[in-house]
């Protein structure tokens, strides 16, 4: 069974159980709530590709699914709020985590900063990024069943890279390790839409883009992301519910930094089973 069918099953289970529950609470109606707090998993594939160079030498474009040996599919957590101050006025904040370990032998030279690991060297990699939008959303339109926003915000991704590696050449034993990290906040705008089918059923999809360029003589950093979300949700009493959601996000970061000079592309799609908690 694949991760998709996977989350359907368990998402639709969870749905059928919370259908058959009686709540205690009052109904509250989609967009009437204050808070709202969300947590679940995420079920992505991934495909990244790191570029890390030393002063005045260009590392080598690293795959760290084919190259390093990372299961390019794999789970995370998923936590988040948001808080409707007004009527047509909503801030909100997520945070997603994914980490991997994994160890290859490399069949070719692999640059890295200003590590070489040559061919045969065993390379133990651990890998890890957190993704934290923080965004404002204004409803241009908002009634019962729907309401279409504008959203503001920063993307904060923090991104974090280690190699070490060993080999034996003759009676010689070689080893090299790096390591790189950065946090790299990007603005972003987007439009998002959500559709009430009734007070305990909704559905609705989202997206959001940016491209920015640093520098003027020499460029210091540039960096471009996507992120596109579709979802439908059930609920009990307007207050307690589930969701399943599909998710496709990329990351194009090109930097000369003393944290990370290279370039960093980052991209995954897949689905999210989710939690809902609204007062």
């Amino acid at each position: 069974m694949n991760r998709l069918a996977i989350a359907v099953s368990v998402a639709c289970g969870t749905l059928a159980s919370l259908a058959g529950t009686s709540a205690n609470a009052d109904s509250l109606k989609p967009g009437d709530e204050r808070f709202k707090f969300v947590a679940g998993w995420f079920l992505p594939a991934f495909n990244t590709d790191v570029r890390i160079d030393d002063t005045g030498t260009e590392g080598d474009d690293v795959d760290l699914g084919d190259d390093l040996g990372l299961d390019q599919d794999q789970s995370g957590a998923l936590v988040g709020f948001e808080w409707r101050m007004a009527e047509r006025h909503r801030l909100g904040a997520s945070w997603s985590s994914f980490s991997q370990t994994a160890t290859r032998t490399i069949d070719e030279q692999i640059t890295i900063g200003d590590e070489v690991y040559p061919v045969n060297a065993e390379i133990r990699t651990k890998w890890s990024i957190d993704l934290i939008p923080i965004t404002y959303s204004y409803s241009f339109l908002k009634s019962d069943k729907n309401e279409l926003a504008g959203t503001f915000g920063i993307h904060w991704d923090k991104l974090s890279l280690s190699l070490n590696g060993s080999t034996s050449l003759s009676d010689d034993d070689i080893t090299a390790s790096t390591s790189h990290s950065a946090d790299l906040p990007l603005p972003l705008i987007g439009l998002r839409y959500d559709h009430h089918f009734s007070d305990n059923w909704s559905a609705g999809i989202g997206g959001s883009y940016f491209s920015i360029e640093f520098g003027e003589d020499t460029l210091e950093a540039s960096g471009s992301l996507y992120n596109i979300r579709a979802y439908t949700e059930y609920r009990i009493n307007g207050r307690y519910g589930a969701g399943l959601a599909v998710d496709a996000f990329g990351l194009d970061i090109k930097a000369d930094k003393p944290r990370l000079t290279g370039e960093y592309n980052y991209d995954y799609w897949g689905p999210q089973i989710y939690f809902t908690a609204r007062f």
